[in-house]
């Protein structure tokens, strides 16, 4: 499988319309709930892996791993829609 690419809507998330936060936001709701402080201090508050795993006390490696995770489910609910 190739690189998953972080998509437009969580790479600009501080930045969306009411409407796109929302959609991005019910998606992390979905997460659980480590994945989705994972989420929203890298995409939210803009925080690089090596910092996040600072504060939540993981591993830099653990961290790639739950991007790849994220993303993944993101892809997958993607195609479910379309």
């Amino acid at each position: 499988m190739s690189e998953l690419r972080e998509p437009v809507e969580l790479e600009l998330y501080p930045f969306l319309d009411d409407q796109r936060r929302a959609a991005v936001d019910q998606f992390l709701e979905k997460l659980d709930p480590r994945f989705r402080t994972f989420a929203l201090k890298r995409y939210g508050e803009g925080k690089t892996i090596p910092q996040i795993a600072e504060e939540m006390g993981y591993s830099e490696r653990n961290l790639f791993k739950f991007r790849k995770r994220i993303l993944r489910c993101w892809y997958f609910q993607r195609q479910r829609v379309s």
